[in-house]
């Protein structure tokens, strides 16, 4: 089975994310990630044995950060350039928590010999990959026309572990488990004053 761990967006993007698509989907000819697909990935796992799908569970259940995240989406872009693009997604801010969050899911799926993300994190959600080469100049002129990028942010109060299945129709993601991550930091107890007679 194909695994990995990504961030879940609120119905709120989901809904102004589809209005974009639905804007931009005549002009190119991509291969657009249906709404109930859309994440924003903090891990890529690939292929693993379903009979050791427990370690991987108990592993991601002992991930902890200090801080709460907030995904921000602002911003279009191509990968790996807008010259010859792959995927087209949104940009994520790389906030400090978002990278925590994402570098903690990392070392701790180490440890089960998942190889360990060796370039920098680039947190964003795809919407679209391209099917082939072609002219995008109509879709880059929509593109500066639209009245924003700023899609605005969402809370994240878990992470999912995700399994994916490629079907004729494209890939469908199925959650398999959901982690709280947030270890909120213990408030410090004044010292106690002596009673003195």
């Amino acid at each position: 089975m194909r695994l990995f761990v990504a961030l879940e967006p609120d119905s709120r993007t989901v809904t102004a994310l589809t209005e974009l698509v639905r804007r931009l989907a005549p002009m190119a000819p991509m291969r657009w990630v249906h709404p109930s697909n859309m994440h924003v990935s903090l891990k890529y796992i690939g292929e693993w044995d379903e009979r050791r799908l427990d370690e991987v569970i108990e592993t991601l259940d002992r991930v902890r950060v200090p801080m709460k995240v907030t995904v921000r989406l602002a911003g279009l872009g191509f990968f790996p350039h807008g010259l010859s693009p792959r995927v087209f997604w949104v940009i994520a801010e790389n906030s400090t928590a978002l990278r925590q969050l994402a570098s903690s899911v990392d070392t701790r799926l180490a440890a089960l010999g998942i190889a360990p993300e060796v370039r920098p994190y680039v947190p964003h959600l795809t919407l679209g990959r391209l099917r082939a080469e072609c002219n995008l100049t109509e879709m880059h002129e929509a593109i500066e026309e639209l009245p924003t990028r700023d899609f605005g942010g969402f809370p994240v109060e878990s992470f999912a572990l995700y399994g994916s299945m490629l079907t004729r129709s494209g890939p469908v993601y199925r959650k398999i488990e959901e982690f709280q991550y947030h270890a909120p930091t213990a408030a410090v107890r004044p010292a106690r004053l002596a009673m003195h007679a």
